[in-house]
């Protein structure tokens, strides 16, 4: 059975690709590593009356899937579960002042889209960024109600290819630069990382003697894949910073898997961190000042960053590549559906 990851194709590639287009494309490529039949590809393009896996996000989502294209009713759907849906009303959405009151109170419509599936598609299942869900109370009596259906993964690295990740070892000299950060400067300080970049970012940048800064909304502007690895591998310091929602819902970003499966290093500013490593194995600030005042430190005694990178590494290759986790989900989604893995 073919596995698509739906959407995101652009006409015109290199004015409009969608940023979804990274992970889809990454992942398609790490399905067919794993031997699986498996394509990146827009609905238009895909024979819709032969049984398949459809992976979808928001273009379309699992419902405008079985409602608008007709796929055939063997197909297996899995849904991209994140805080927002493609909706206008989630489009338009400020998180105020109070992140934490908003989320609590939130209805969280892309997980609502379970309940819908429940109804229509007995073939469904879902993936994720590992997130908080106990502080949520809608998102948790979803997250209960279809925990079977849910498969949480590390969200990254969708940048750094499994065979360079199995060969990387910690960088430690070579250096152009006292920082390098690659990452779009996005929405407002209701919606978005503005507040993040202002209070984390910027302030750390201006005391390095050199820095490497590229992505939207940045006077350099987004780079080439290429560019992004080699400032990361030439820089003594990686700032990893969130964005205010994946901070809420303490979910880590691609940026602390492709610059750790880089060999590189930064200081984390999201405690989502220690969901997936311990206190000795990564060095974790939330407070701004603090969390300046410890990567200048790192950034001039890379020396001391060695330990850190050494762990992290370690388990990025053993466990938290996206070869390893699919690898499961996979062989659980065909085992529990007859087919061969």
């Amino acid at each position: 059975m073919r596995i698509y990851l739906t959407g995101y194709q652009p006409r015109f590639f290199f004015k409009s690709k969608h940023t979804n287009w990274w992970p889809w494309n990454y992942l398609a490529e790490t399905f067919k590593l794993l031997g699986y039949d498996a394509y990146h590809m827009n609905m238009n393009r895909i024979d819709r009356s032969r049984p398949a896996v459809y992976i979808c996000w928001n273009a379309p989502d699992s419902i405008s899937l079985i409602d608008q294209y007709g796929i055939h009713p063997d197909s297996i759907v899995v849904q991209k579960l994140t805080s927002f849906d493609g909706s206008p009303e989630s489009a338009n959405t400020n998180w105020t002042e109070r992140p934490i009151d908003f989320f609590k109170g939130w209805h969280w419509p892309q997980y609502q889209k379970l309940n819908v599936l429940h109804e229509k598609w007995p073939k469904f299942y879902a993936f994720g960024a590992l997130t908080d869900v106990n502080s949520f109370p809608e998102k948790k009596k979803i997250v209960d109600k279809f925990k079977e259906r849910i498969f949480w993964i590390p969200w990254g690295t969708m940048t750094v290819p499994y065979n360079q990740i199995m060969q990387s070892r910690p960088l430690m000299n070579g250096f152009k630069y006292d920082a390098g950060f690659v990452g779009s400067r996005w929405g407002t300080k209701m919606r978005g990382n503005i507040t993040e970049w202002d209070a984390f970012l910027q302030p750390l940048l201006n005391q390095a003697s050199s820095y490497y800064l590229a992505g939207k909304g940045t006077p350099k502007g987004p780079v080439s894949v290429k560019e992004h690895v080699a400032a990361l591998q030439q820089s003594r310091l990686c700032p990893i910073i969130h964005a205010t929602s994946w901070k809420v819902e303490k979910g880590i970003m691609d940026r602390f898997w492709t610059v750790f499966s880089l060999g590189r290093f930064g200081v984390v500013d999201n405690e989502g961190i220690l969901s997936f490593f311990n206190t000795d194995e990564v060095v974790l600030e939330t407070n701004p000042d603090e969390y300046v005042a410890k990567s200048l430190y790192y950034m001039k005694n890379p020396d001391k960053q060695l330990p850190f990178i050494e762990k992290v590494l370690t388990r990025i290759q053993k466990e938290y590549n996206q070869k390893e986790v699919w690898s499961k989900i996979l062989k659980r989604i065909f085992a529990e559906n007859g087919l061969k893995s």
